[in-house]
């Protein structure tokens, strides 16, 4: 199969289920300022994740995440047959193929680290939900990556190996040496761990570049 014919095939199957196709940057779609203020509002009065997992579910664009021009898809809340159901599954396309992230939401308002240096409740459960997705999809790898027309879940191209991502927290809760317990964690765990502020800076970051650039989406088709 051509490149251009995998291209296709995955947008048709992405389709099929109801996820369209986010370009990183130049689309209409992309946060503006509005939008980036109302998500701000939302996270400044929220007491834990569930209205910013509404939010990210109904404006997904906030949640594509990191410069370039590749395409994105945003999966919410994609059932893996009835066992568990992440909060976010994103796949980003390269020319090498699709790359998967496992995304957990956790509160705004948790911290990261107890008093004793230690991962917090919160973040213990975020990455320990990781560990299980990943678990199931170690042993149900085929059944994921089948398309729906086949009696699959439609992932294609997933795999054990897929990155995680837990939001936690809000940035002025992180000290330097939060941050530096951080790497460690992050290395243990395969799992990049950001705050809800994150988001907002990226969103900034994707409108800056497209203004720079000059970018549109059609290009995410032959990238």
């Amino acid at each position: 199969m051509g490149w251009e014919e995998y291209v296709e095939r995955v947008t048709r199957e992405f389709e099929i289920a109801g996820h369209k196709k986010l370009c990183g940057h130049g689309v209409a779609r992309d946060a503006d300022d509005a939008l980036i203020g109302e998500y701000r509002s939302i996270l400044d009065e929220a007491a834990d994740e569930k209205p910013l997992q509404a939010f990210l579910e109904l404006h997904p664009e906030m949640l594509v995440a990191e410069l370039g021009m590749y395409c994105r898809w945003v999966l919410p809340r994609s059932s893996l047959a009835g066992k568990y159901v992440p909060d976010f599954l994103t796949a980003r396309l390269y020319s090498s193929g699709l790359t998967w992230t496992l995304v957990e939401l956790e509160s705004p308002r948790a911290k990261l680290f107890t008093q004793d240096g230690r991962p917090s409740k919160q973040l213990n459960k975020g990455l320990a939900q990781i560990s299980d997705w990943r678990t199931w999809l170690m042993n149900n790898q085929d059944m994921a990556r089948r398309p729906k027309s086949q009696d699959g879940l439609g992932l294609l191209g997933i795999t054990s190996m897929a990155t995680g991502l837990v939001i936690i927290g809000r940035e002025e809760d992180r000290s330097e040496e939060d941050q530096r317990r951080l790497q460690q964690v992050v290395f243990n765990y395969r799992s990049n761990i950001r705050s809800y502020d994150w988001l907002v800076r990226d969103a900034y970051a994707r409108r800056e570049f497209r203004a720079k650039f000059g970018k549109h989406c059609d290009e995410c088709a032959a990238t």
